[in-house]
């Protein structure tokens, strides 16, 4: 009996190993038909990228690839520049895909997700580089608040400054920073001195333009993190192929 025993778990482990096998393969070859349109995406867009990394996620992934169904679907673009910016990181995020077996096997039909949502984080260079600012710096405060510094010059003179600032969506493509309080570091500057400053601070509204994100993502929120400015955004009924 204990012969018999033994030798149905070594069957069982053999026919398992030969099963998992098969289901990393399917799921290997769905992810590299997803990298592949992923990057006929990105090249539309006119952007690059380097290359893909596409996770199709759970175990068995064969019942979804039967099904045509795939609960989700990770794709994270490393270097993604276009028009002027670059993204370190673009993590999407599909829900909801419908990817029919022919379709993956042959490359042609449709491949759409209920939802598409998006992540990434703009680092302040690159948000004060495109936003053109001239000797001030931005910077995430312990609470999540947007922090401004730098100089300027008044009438000749110098002056330290330190102020905050608020970050908002201009439109589903912009962002748009605004200076909201700025006062120079010396207790001693006296009130035209301070007059000029609140004039100059006025002015400091600047817009950064991003590139138009694969798969037509909106922006839907952004938020200061120590690293930069944290984007996020999403796109409905998408058409994850050519």
């Amino acid at each position: 009996m204990r012969r018999i025993l033994i030798t149905l778990v070594v069957l069982v482990l053999v026919v398992g190993g030969g099963v998992f096998a098969m289901d990393r393969a399917v799921a290997a070859y769905a992810e590299d038909q997803i990298k592949t349109q992923t990057v006929a995406e990105v090249s539309a867009r006119g952007m690059t990228s380097g290359e893909p990394r596409v996770d199709v996620g759970g175990f068995p992934f064969l019942t979804e690839v039967v099904s045509g169904k795939y609960d989700k679907i990770v794709i994270v673009l490393p270097n993604l520049s276009g028009q002027g910016l670059k993204l370190p990181e673009l993590t999407l995020v599909a829900t909801g895909v419908n990817a029919p077996l022919d379709t993956l096997r042959s490359g042609e039909g449709e491949i759409k997700a209920d939802r598409v949502t998006g992540s990434a984080v703009v680092p302040w260079d690159v948000v004060i580089a495109a936003a053109k600012l001239k000797d001030l710096t931005l910077s995430a405060g312990d609470d999540g608040s947007l922090k401004v510094a730098g100089k300027a010059s008044f009438a000749g003179i110098s002056v330290p400054l330190t102020g905050s600032a608020k970050v908002s969506l201009a439109s589903p493509t912009k962002l748009r920073i605004q200076v909201t309080d700025l006062a120079g570091t010396d207790a001693n500057l006296n009130a035209v001195m301070k007059s000029l400053i609140e004039a100059y601070k006025d002015k400091l509204v600047f817009d950064v333009a991003l590139p138009k994100l694969p798969y037509g993502l909106k922006l839907s929120q952004v938020r200061p993190t120590p690293d930069g400015l944290d984007i996020s955004g999403f796109a409905e009924n998408v058409p994850l192929t050519q």
